[in-house]
């Protein structure tokens, strides 16, 4: 698949989410990926004198290209999740992750960044956005483990990995709960205060699964227009996101938003800081 055919990677301006297929995303992760390790490759070859023009300037944009290929993905996941677009999505979080923890671990990278900072004749001159690039760029390397022994770096990566999964399986489940929920209603007189419109969406809702009467959902035109206008304090109660989710987070195709896997990822909270974790 070559940049012209994949939408990930020759798209400028606004994604075309509308041309944007779960094939698309692991090629143009990896491409991006690829060509960012060999960007970084080239540029600690010869770090004779780092400036921000030579070093700096390139990773942020390399970053950036790499942040506007990945966001549309992510975003699409959370809105028009699919099996297909939830296993591409999948499969590059090991990667992304990697990737992330080698940069924050790159000991070239991370001298290079300190010899800007230290020299005063370059790290004075610059404007105070870059200044804080650089300062945060040094935090981050010390969070991610540039100062930690191999062992130990390899410990934190596989800390990151599984906290990637953990999050994203989390995240997972809570959308299939939210997805799995619905209200169920008889009684037109609980539909008090409703405009119109989210009227005829609820009795559409029914009729697509063919029920009697109107269907609510957790998608926010419905659950706004509940919130926001219903008489009905029974009703509004029964679209409260804590209560709903929880309840049809224990239907099957939903799995469980608060279980083993919310407690593992609380322990592996406590120890990496951070670290850019990509879901």
């Amino acid at each position: 698949m070559t940049n012209i055919t994949n939408p990930l990677l020759s798209f400028t301006g606004l994604p075309p989410f509308s041309q944007i297929k779960p094939e698309h995303v692991e090629p143009a992760v990896d491409q991006i990926l690829a060509n960012n390790r060999a960007l970084i490759a080239q540029l600690t070859a010869d770090l004779s004198r780092p400036t921000w023009d030579n070093l700096i300037q390139p990773l942020e944009e390399a970053g950036d290209r790499l942040n506007r290929t990945w966001s549309p993905v992510s975003h699409m996941n959370s809105v028009v999740n699919s099996d297909a677009l939830r296993a591409a999505y999948n499969a590059c979080l090991p990667k992304l992750s990697d990737y992330a923890t080698e940069v924050g671990q790159n000991e070239a990278l991370f001298r290079a960044y300190q010899a800007i900072k230290n020299d005063a004749t370059q790290y004075t001159h610059l404007n105070k956005a870059q200044q804080t690039i650089i300062d945060h760029a040094l935090r981050d390397f010390h969070l991610s483990g540039v100062d930690l022994p191999a062992a130990k770096k390899t410990r934190y990566k596989a800390i990151v990995q599984q906290l990637s999964k953990l999050t994203t399986k989390y995240e997972e489940n809570l959308l299939d709960a939210t997805h799995a929920w619905h209200k169920q209603i008889s009684d037109e007189q609980q539909l008090a205060g409703l405009p119109d419109s989210a009227r005829a969406m609820a009795l559409q809702a029914a009729q697509q699964k063919k029920l009697a009467g109107w269907l609510f959902t957790l998608d926010f035109p419905s659950y706004y227009a509940v919130m926001t206008y219903a008489d009905d304090r029974a009703l509004r109660g029964a679209g409260q996101p804590g209560g709903a989710v929880s309840s049809s987070a224990r239907t099957p195709r939903a799995g469980h938003a608060s279980g083993p896997d919310r407690r593992q990822h609380r322990g592996r909270r406590q120890r990496p800081e951070r670290q850019p974790v990509y879901h």
